[in-house]
């Protein structure tokens, strides 16, 4: 097999573009707080969806916090919801359950 002297020096530049796609991997799945877009990346969600879930079944300081006009998910949090929600579906949201606990308290 004969590699031409041209291809040699190609070397470090693949070493750092595989270097530069690893980080990305290795942060895509070790990153805790994720913005709107990279939630509907890490679930395969559209934007929309995502914004949907968050009216309908996240609870603000559980699942997403607001910060500086921004939501940042809990990965963590999210991946227990949908491990929940896969083996114990119900009827009613969390969001709701919450509600009717907080109105019978009043």
């Amino acid at each position: 097999m004969n590699i031409e002297f041209e291809s040699l020096q190609l070397l470090p530049k693949m070493f750092e573009l595989i270097e530069k796609l690893n980080a990305n991997l290795e942060n895509s799945y070790t990153k805790r707080w994720l913005s709107v877009r990279e939630l509907a990346e890490y679930l395969s969600y559209s934007n929309d969806r995502i914004y949907k879930l968050k009216d309908e079944y996240f609870i603000e300081g559980l699942h997403f916090y607001k910060k500086s006009g921004k939501i940042f998910f809990d990965r963590v949090a999210i991946d227990s919801w949908m491990v929940e929600k896969d083996t114990n579906e119900t009827n009613q949201s969390q969001r709701q359950i919450v509600d009717n606990i907080l109105s019978s308290i009043h």
